[in-house]
Parts: structure tokens; sequence; C-alpha cells
């Protein structure tokens, strides 16, 4: 299987191609991982830009793994257009990694991965501890709001007289 690994610094490349390692050592002896590494920046030099959409035509996975993405990068979102609409894997997916460190700020480009993935056809996949803590914040503070909050209906029961049954 193909991957292409793009990357902002070269030990989150590293670590993700490890860890892709490790999950085809575990699930089946004989898979393996082609990888080819993309640092970010260079995606927005043309020539570089068509050389890895060339070797990224038939990867089953496309890995962003990022420490820093508040939203995607117009170059980045431009090369993954063109992958996208040239690919001949169908089945491909996208990941997002940020190698469990809760640094990694990935949270505001989800929804625009989000849709992208939808868009076409792909597999979106997320393995980002700090994102699953930020969505676990929001939540919590969500239900802290709904705990206190006194809608018309409570109210509405607060202000019953006590019945005796």
């Amino acid at each position: 299987m193909n991957a292409v690994i793009i990357y902002d610094e070269f030990d989150y490349a590293a670590n993700a191609k490890a860890m892709l390692e490790r999950a085809a050592h575990r699930t089946d002896e004989t898979a393996h991982w082609g990888v080819r590494l993309w640092r970010v920046d260079v995606l927005k030099l043309p020539p570089v830009a068509e050389v890895a959409l060339a070797e990224a035509v038939e990867a089953h996975l496309i890995m962003l793994a990022m420490r820093q993405v508040q939203s995607l990068l117009p170059w980045l979102m431009d090369w993954l257009e063109r992958w996208a609409t040239r690919r001949q894997i169908q089945e491909a997916a996208l990941a997002v990694w940020g190698g469990g460190s809760a640094d990694t700020r990935l949270a505001r480009a989800t929804p625009e991965l989000s849709q992208f993935a939808g868009h076409h056809g792909l597999s979106l996949i997320f393995d980002d501890n700090a994102m699953a803590e930020d969505q676990s914040s929001m939540d919590a503070s969500d239900l802290h709001k709904r705990e206190v909050s006194l809608t018309p209906t409570f109210q509405h029961i607060l202000e019953e007289p006590m019945r005796d049954y």
C-alpha cells in the first residue's frame, strides 16, 4: 500500500511513518507501506508540487502530519484538490495525525477537511488527542451551561404548587 505523508516538522513525519509500519506489522505480516514524505511548504512550488502529485496518484493514504495548522494553507488545499481529482485509488483516505501531542492545533482545519473529504468521497481519519481533548472540554462546557440554565419548562415545573399524593 502507498502513503504520502505531508509534514511540517521532520520528527512528525518520522513518527507518522513508524506508526504506519507498526500498524501494518500488527495487521498482516505481508503488508507493507510504501511511504513518500513531502514537506508542506514545498508544495507551493509548482514544479515540486507536480512531482509530489505524480507520486501521490496511486496513494491509498494521504497523511497530514503537522504540529501547527490553524487553517489549511491555500497551496495545500490546491494540491489536495488536484490529488483528489487525479487519484487512481478510489478507496483512498485522508488522515490527520498530530502525533498524540496536546500541542497540535488542527481543530480549526477540521470542518474544512471534513467538507473536502465528503465532497471527494474520501475516508477521513483523525489521530489527534488535542482535538479530542478540545472537543471533550467543549462538551463539558455545554453540559455545564445546560445544567445551570433554567428552561421555560423547568421554570414552570418549579412554580407549580406541590401536591400531596
